[in-house]
């Protein structure tokens, strides 16, 4: 496994979260790939950062470092085409961890689903950052 050995709050990346199910988050760990079916990974820029809601595990992991832009069929055959709009990942830690349920509280949780805004405010995001990666 490459680490990305960069400064993370040199060029305030931002944060995204991705949502994934048991079968296809061994999909996006194989592929380094995370995909969404809606356009707004379109946002990201190489060297933002990326977590990953895994919605039956109700979990929230990190730490990804995008090593591409987003962008629209990068795989285009990953996920049967069900997620076209994809950016390429690396790790950006040595492990992949589960954020506590504090660092999770501080998020804006739809709590009806419990779904995660997928773009994450700049001052929370930083915040996060700054507490998985020190």
């Amino acid at each position: 496994m490459t680490i990305i050995q960069t400064d993370p709050l040199s060029k305030s990346p931002k944060l995204f979260i991705f949502e994934c199910s048991g079968e296809t988050y061994l999909s996006c760990m194989e592929k380094s790939l995370f995909g969404s079916n809606k356009n707004w990974p379109l946002q990201i820029m190489k060297g933002d950062y990326c977590l990953l809601h895994h919605l039956e595990a109700g979990t929230l992991l990190g730490l990804w470092r995008a090593v591409s832009d987003g962008g629209r069929n990068i795989s285009p055959k990953a996920w049967n085409g069900k997620f076209p709009y994809q950016v390429k990942v690396i790790a950006a830690s040595q492990k992949i961890t589960e954020l506590t349920k504090a660092q999770i509280i501080e998020f804006n949780v739809d709590p009806v689903v419990g779904r995660f805004e997928n773009v994450v405010d700049d001052e929370l995001g930083q915040k996060i950052l700054k507490t998985l990666i020190g």
